[in-house]
């Protein structure tokens, strides 16, 4: 499987086996120059088990530690024997002729040599984190004008090849401008993306909520002393809202007949037609529109008022202490 990888590093994932960079041209206009955010986000991919094809070279890059990519260096005029590593050889890759006068420089870093013409590497191995660099040097080895040049196409393959069965091998056009702009939203890690969702929502319900009331404000509760007043101002409350108001003006009346009837020396059991006829006068009048307000009357809070001031008077009247009659 081969494709093109037109995106930037941060979207690699496990379903690339092989990157394959090749260096661009000096001063290409084209070229896309990665970012630190790119080159760290490759050597992560690298170090999480991917396998990169590194093809020039950057002097600059392995001075910097980028990738741990070997130095260049010129080739000695003294040959020895050419080398070919057995993973490269078993693809029939026989010969190696290069066409540059550069060669990777050997490194206190340990790595493996896959191809040598004699002159020096040319193409070496290395592990890295978990995943492993393959640097070749010569670009012009794999370059079209001169791909049926024997091995070199054979050559291109070895290097490339998958570590994995069905593994796919990608090209990376970031070198040579074919890229598709994401922004920084694609970029970064979905639950990251969701966080910042959430925070926005969660800031424009805090403004709403700020600019909207939605309900009465809280007024703070009052510390202080209750008089006997507010007691009966509360219970008065509670019971209009029980809409007591016949209950009051009949248990004001009961007690009233109640009064009365001690006062005269009448049983406790006497019915208000007892105390009618024990009564005279005023007494009798006030007595009988009491019991009309409070018993027949409509229950509202005048007819309430009315028949509580009626008992009261004759309460006053009659009671134990007052004196009858005057």
């Amino acid at each position: 499987r081969v494709a093109r990888f037109e995106r930037r590093p941060a979207f690699l994932g496990a379903g690339i086996d092989t990157l394959a960079y090749v260096e661009p041209y000096d001063f290409d206009p084209r070229a896309v120059r990665p970012t630190a955010a790119d080159l760290a986000a490759l050597e992560a991919w690298v170090r999480a088990g991917g396998r990169l094809l590194y093809v020039g070279r950057d002097d600059v890059a392995a001075k910097n530690g980028l990738l741990h990519l070997p130095f260049s260096t010129r080739e000695t005029g003294r040959a020895h024997a050419p080398f070919i590593a057995a993973q490269i050889a078993r693809d029939d890759v026989r010969r190696v002729r290069a066409e540059t006068h550069l060669r990777w420089k050997p490194s206190k870093r340990r790595f493996d040599v896959l191809v040598d013409d004699g002159r020096g590497p040319l193409a070496v191995t290395y592990a890295f984190g978990r995943g492993r660099v393959t640097a070749l040097i010569d670009e012009a080895l794999l370059r079209n004008d001169g791909i049926g040049t024997p091995d070199r196409a054979r050559l291109g393959y070895a290097l490339a090849a998958p570590g994995r069965a069905n593994g796919t091998v990608a090209f990376d056009e970031t070198p040579h401008g074919y890229i598709v702009e994401a922004q920084w939203w694609q970029v970064v890690p979905r639950a990251f993306a969701f966080a910042i969702g959430l925070a926005f929502a969660a800031i424009v319900i805090a403004l709403a909520g700020a600019a909207v009331r939605f309900g009465p404000p809280i007024v703070p509760i009052e510390r202080r002393e209750r008089s006997s007043a507010d007691f009966v101002d509360a219970l008065s409350s509670l019971l209009e809202r029980g809409n007591a108001v016949r209950k009051a003006s009949l248990d004001a009346a009961a007690s009233t007949t109640r009064a009365i009837a001690r006062a005269l020396g009448a049983s406790d059991r006497a019915t208000p037609d007892d105390i009618v006829n024990l009564l005279d006068g005023a007494s009798r009048a006030d007595y009988r529109a009491m019991l009309a307000v409070t018993s027949n009357g409509y229950p509202n809070d005048a007819n309430l008022v009315r028949g509580i001031a009626l008992a009261q008077r004759l309460r006053k009247d009659y009671a134990a202490h007052g004196r009858h009659g005057t």
